[in-house]
């Protein structure tokens, strides 16, 4: 029995031994000469984890000391923007056309006589003594893909008119400068058939009073700046009411502006104010997609050209429809051969009688 117990006491002993030594082994750093409390002995679990590359690891996991957002890709520079003056056209904001107001900035005339309509106007020689065609596209800014379609697809000289409640107008206004467009706003008007036929917010009324009305004048013009005047939207109804048309008429006239009249009506009055007062004004001759479609937009633009060979000049005015654009980019590819010249609209107004 006292055998077995001395046995018993040397297998402890020795394993003892064997664990403490064992123990040391495991701990003990070669570098340091010390032991440590973490085993050098580690399982190979990386075999069981999804491999993440080097690069995302340290992407998706940033250092605490730096901003989040450095870890962001950077995007690429924009490309250089074509300067506007390239393109012909006066640079804008020009400060001394301009005055500040609660709604925006407002057109004025400067103190030196200079007016919007000219400064902003595409350059047009005046000894041109080829028939002139002006084109005008009215209701652009809506649509973002068609507004840039015309912007892109048409020669500088087609003018170009925008939605005063469009989307991105300032964006949209530089873009169309420097391509060569002038540009304009629409100027929403009552139609005979209101409020079933509604051009939109801010339309001036025939049944509220001239102040309001002036207001929302000023609401339209405060939108984007560099723009030569307005262009009649609409407005079937309003230019039959010389009291509610003849304060406005002359409010864009005391800023410098120039207005396209779309006569909607033929009954309308508001070329004929315009010319009392002096306000210039362009006359629109034909709609050239009131009917959208290819037939007839070449017949009206066959009509076109048969009005500026026996007036000298003629106006039309479209919609930015894709197939209007298409068939306007191929006509005007012919225009030069056959004896005519394509003019801004604001050569129109410089040229009437």
């Amino acid at each position: 029995m006292f055998g077995s117990l001395v046995m018993m006491a040397w297998i402890l002993c020795l394993t003892t031994l064997i664990g403490g030594a064992t123990w040391l082994y495991l701990t003990y750093d070669q570098t340091t000469g010390t032991t440590g409390t973490s085993p050098r002995a580690s399982l190979a679990l990386s075999k069981y984890r999804k491999a993440v590359p080097e690069e995302a690891n340290s992407a998706a996991a940033p250092s605490s000391t730096t901003d989040p957002a450095a870890a962001r890709p950077v995007p690429a520079a924009p490309p250089a923007k074509k300067d506007t003056a390239l393109a012909g056209l006066h640079p804008h904001p020009d400060p001394a056309l301009l005055e500040k107001t609660d709604l925006g900035p407002l057109p004025i005339v400067g103190k030196d006589g200079r007016a919007a309509w000219r400064v902003y106007a595409r350059p047009f020689s005046q000894v041109e003594k080829r028939p002139r065609i002006a084109i005008i596209l009215m209701g652009l800014g809506i649509s973002a893909k068609e507004t840039r379609m015309a912007i892109e697809s048409l020669p500088g000289p087609v003018s170009l008119s925008f939605a005063p409640f469009g989307k991105n107008l300032d964006a949209l206004i530089e873009s169309s400068r420097r391509q060569g467009h002038e540009v304009l706003l629409d100027l929403p008007m009552e139609p005979v058939d209101f409020p079933r036929n509604d051009p939109g917010p801010h339309t001036l009324l025939t049944s509220v009073s001239i102040d309001q009305n002036l207001r929302q004048l000023e609401w339209v013009l405060s939108r984007v700046t560099g723009y030569v005047g307005v262009s009649v939207y609409m407005g079937s109804g309003f230019a039959t009411k010389p009291r509610a048309l003849t304060p406005i008429l002359s409010e864009l006239k005391a800023r410098g502006l120039m207005l396209v009249d779309t006569r909607e009506n033929p009954l309308g009055q508001t070329k004929k104010i315009a010319s009392e007062i002096g306000l210039p004004v362009a006359a629109n001759y034909l709609f050239l997609d009131r009917e959208p479609a290819r037939d007839s937009i070449e017949e009206n633009l066959s009509k076109l050209e048969a009005r500026a060979k026996a007036r000298g000049i003629a106006i039309g005015t479209a919609h930015a429809y894709p197939l209007t654009i298409r068939v306007l980019r191929d006509w005007l590819e012919s225009l030069s051969s056959k004896g005519f010249v394509l003019a801004p609209v604001s050569a129109a107004a410089q040229s009437r009688k």
